[in-house]
This record gives C-alpha cells, structure tokens and sequence, in this order.
C-alpha cells in the first residue's frame, strides 16, 4: 500500500493546549472532536467538536463540558442514525476517581445531555457497534489489565469479560489505550498499548462469545492506537511511535492475520503528540491528530492523504 500526505490543516484556534482527538463522518458532516486545556495535565479539559469544510477548513465550533473535573480523550462511536461521544473525566483531587461521560447527536449539530454509562474508574477507551450493542475494552491502571464492555452508551456499559489482556494471565505489564472492531465473520480485533516491560502493542482477537482473547506481539510501542480496517486481514493503524530519538505521529499498515506491522508514513509531527483519528472519504484518507512541532504549542492538525493498494 502506498500512502501520500496532499494537505495538512490546523483545525484548532486559540493558543490553549488542543489534543487528543477523534474524526467522524455523519449525516454529510466532517467532524473533529479534541480536549481543550491550559496544558496536558490541566484540571479544565473541555471537548471541542469542530466542523471541517471541502477545503479542510474549520467553520464551525461547539463545546460540550462537565463542571468539576477535567474531560479528555474524545471519541466519536457510530450507531446507524446516531453518533456518540464519549470521554473520560478525572479528579486531580483523587487519582482513582474517574468517569466515562456520553453524549448523543442525531445531525452532528445539536448533542444531548451528559449521560453516565459507566464504567467508573475504569477508562473505556474507545466504543464500537455491533449487533445492536455497544463494545469496548477498558483498562485499569493498578490492575494492569483490560476488561471488555458491552451495553448501550445511552444507557449503561456492563462487564462481560474480566481480564482479556493481563499482568498476571499473560505476562504482558499494563495495557492500556486500546482500539477495536468487527470483522464479517463477527471476530473481534483489537490493538492494544502497553507501557511496561517491552512496551511493546499486542494484536488481539476473539470469537464470540468473546470468552477468550489470542494476543500477538507487534515489536512496536505504539501510543493510543486508531485502528481503520481495509478488508478482511488488512488494516491501518496509526499511533504515536517512538524512533529512538523523539516521538512521532506514525502510520502502518497490518496484517491481522499474520500480524505483520508495515510503516507507511510518518506524519509531520513532535514533541507533545499523536492521539489520532482516521476515516476513509471521498477516496481520501484522512487523519485527525495533535503536534507541537511547528511553535512547540500543542495543536489540532487534520492531514489529508492520498492512498492505493
């Protein structure tokens, strides 16, 4: 596969933190979600949704927040007629107390009200659709481990497996941001990040009922996984990578298969960044991410690039 970056465009505005992003395509709206912050660690994250013009361009900001406590790490979830938000909330007053908040649009424009679904303390990373519910795996810090959630975002996110990736069963020190989908045969795939021993992300996957996990080393750190699968064994990915020098916004494509992981491109990017988004549109793929590689100011880019197989 060969990959070409034709334009890359700053999507926030204000000199204020902007990063951890997402990127959607709804209801014929290009759609960018990031926090906006003092700085990483802030205690004041607000969600900034940003609709993108056919140049690329933002035109139109909206904002949603939670008062009392810091919104970060935004993600989009389609579900046929509606598209979800959800983010993760923390206290810096206590470590160990956090929420997974949730809101809901029908347009892209006008977005519900906070919803609760859970889990506390556990942060879910990223959510799917599947089969009527809503899916996703969760880690826990402490606990060095990911935990699988099923339910609705509207309503609540149950517990249905315990475990599917962890310290004590697989050797594999604190996994933690993880991103997944459903092939056509309803298995599940997942690429998790994992931030002790080798640092190295595992390829996970799992039949249904989903009891029983198959991880896969990749021989690669990479940071918050966006996963975008092509067909039935190809997928991309995109994270933050490490190059022995300095951190970078970096594209593979892999294998699901066999699990080989390819580098496409690296992303103009440093410094503070990464935390990606990724759809297919127009025969273009596009790529939401964070850098602060041109003013040393963490900034919302959306890249443009031209691809074929």
């Amino acid at each position: 596969m060969k990959v070409q970056l034709s334009r890359l465009t700053r999507v926030c505005r204000g000199h204020t933190h902007n990063a951890f992003g997402d990127l959607v395509f709804f209801n014929g709206r290009l759609l960018v979600c990031y926090r906006q912050g003092a700085h990483h660690m802030s205690d004041n994250g607000i969600i900034v949704i940003a609709e993108i013009d056919d140049t690329g361009r933002p035109f139109r900001f909206q904002q949603l927040s939670s008062p009392g406590g810091d919104l970060r790490d935004p993600h989009f979830c389609i579900d046929n007629d509606r598209l979800y938000l959800l983010a993760h909330q923390r206290w810096l007053a206590s470590l160990e107390a956090a929420k997974t908040f949730t809101w809901f649009s029908g347009d892209g424009l006008s977005w519900s009200s906070q919803h609760d679904p859970g889990p506390d303390n556990w942060w879910l990373w990223r959510a799917t659709t599947h089969q009527g519910r809503h899916w996703g795996l969760a880690y826990h810090r402490p606990s060095e481990q990911l935990d699988l959630y099923a339910g609705n975002l509207r309503g609540k996110m149950h517990k249905v497996v315990s475990g599917c990736m962890s310290k004590p069963r697989h050797q594999l020190g604190y996994p933690n941001e993880t991103d997944s989908y459903f092939n056509e045969n309803g298995e599940m795939i997942a690429v998790a990040r994992r931030d002790a021993d080798t640092f190295t992300a595992q390829l996970g996957r799992s039949k249904p009922p989903y009891t029983h996990w198959q991880w896969q080393d990749l021989g690669d750190y990479i940071g918050a996984p966006s996963l975008l699968p092509l067909n039935d064994h190809m997928a991309l990915v995109c994270g933050r990578h490490f190059t022995g020098r300095k951190l970078v916004t970096q594209l593979w494509s892999l294998n699901t298969h066999s699990g080989k992981l390819e580098k496409l491109l690296t992303l103009p990017s440093g410094g503070d960044n990464s935390y990606p988004g990724m759809i297919k549109h127009n025969g273009k793929l596009y790529i939401a991410y964070y850098s602060s590689h041109i003013d040393n100011q963490s900034r919302m880019y959306l890249a443009e690039l031209n691809y074929e197989m």
